[in-house]
């Protein structure tokens, strides 16, 4: 069954991959020119740029079917030439997704831009992969909410997609980035799964996130252990706060009545968590910290890029870093829609 709550708000994901794959990195290798690893440094002091490595590995997608019935976004929102990361947040309470997002990397205009996915975003199956979900799972069609994306992996996982043999050997994270690329056009070159429990360790770490709370964010879910009492005004967030902030999506507010903000404005807080903490503390004067972060980094994730292809992302990093990046985000046009009593999000399609 699909349970919906509060989610986590894993937008750290963010921040680990921003910070650390395209920030730290960069700030790692041109300021102390060095690295642990001998294959991350072969490729630093390789001729080859890192962006055209990444997209030299690239495979055909090659899908046994059709996933969707011709399910299409209405505009592409990346360039084919960009490096895409599907960034990954778990749910705390389930075994679904509560965060997708990709981070895109356009490393001709030195931009990095933030797509969300809202996780409650309607996917419409194929019959032939329904058929061949219904030979593994016949109750499948029973299962709450098995249409949203955040979803997705577990099907994949249901019907050993591809047999595990993928772009990276994994069939749900196969499955998920093949249905990405068939609906959005956009192609995952990599992906980051950021564990659970670790968003309150770095945002302390760093010593919290000034940030200005556009309204009371007050909500008790002792299930959940979550607990948010923040105030309506500029302020720096600790961790356990900072959790609060971009989990938030309803509660009370000043005269104690009820408030919802929904799943694409808690988005929008996110984002703009991600746009401060990258602002505040992307500097020479934390490469300290920087560097503890990036040599502890397996106790916070989960990734596809091993040493030698973070390498190549280090190279990336560096040029963005050197020439000032600029980060842009970008939102799913969506209409709320209810199918067989379950909320969902049907996307604007071509």
């Amino acid at each position: 069954m699909i349970k919906k709550n509060e989610g986590n708000g894993l937008l750290v994901l963010v921040i680990v991959l921003a910070i650390i794959l395209v920030c730290v990195i960069g700030v790692y290798i041109y300021v102390s020119k060095d690295a642990p690893v001998i294959q991350f440094i072969s490729r630093i002091v390789s001729t080859e740029s890192g962006a055209d490595a990444i997209r030299a590995r690239r495979k055909n997608s090659i899908k046994p079917y059709k996933l969707t019935n011709n399910q299409q976004y209405k505009e592409n929102l990346v360039n084919e030439k960009n490096i895409n990361i599907l960034v990954i947040g778990p749910d705390e309470t389930s075994s679904n997704y509560d965060t997708l997002l990709i981070v895109s990397l356009d490393d001709e205009n030195n931009v990095i831009k933030f797509i969300n996915l809202p996780r409650d975003i309607y996917v419409d199956y194929s019959d032939k992969f329904k058929s061949d979900l219904k030979k593994v799972w016949s109750s499948y069609a029973k299962s709450k909410g098995i249409y949203k994306i955040n979803a997705a992996h577990l099907l994949g996982k249901k019907v050993n997609y591809l047999d595990g043999k993928g772009r990276f050997g994994n069939p749900e994270y196969d499955f998920v980035a093949d249905l990405i690329e068939e609906i959005f056009n956009i192609y995952i070159d990599d992906y980051i799964y950021v564990k659970p429990s670790s968003f309150r360790k770095v945002v302390d770490y760093f010593g919290g996130v000034k940030i200005d709370v556009p309204y009371l964010m007050k909500y008790s879910d002792p299930t959940q252990n979550l607990e948010i009492n923040i105030k309506k005004g500029l302020q720096t967030l600790d961790g356990k706060a900072a959790e609060g902030f971009v989990r938030y999506r309803q509660g009370v507010d000043e005269k104690g009545k009820y408030k919802s903000i929904g799943d694409i404005e808690r988005k929008n807080n996110q984002v703009a968590f991600v746009k401060a903490f990258v602002e505040q503390h992307m500097n020479l004067k934390n490469l300290g910290k920087i560097i503890t972060i990036f040599n502890d980094l397996n106790s916070y994730i989960d990734t596809s890029v091993d040493a030698k292809e973070a390498g190549d992302y280090g190279k990336i990093a560096e040029d963005f870093y050197k020439n000032k990046f600029t980060q842009e985000s970008a939102g799913i046009d969506c209409n709320n829609k209810t199918i067989d009593g379950i909320y969902y999000l049907i996307i604007s399609q071509k």
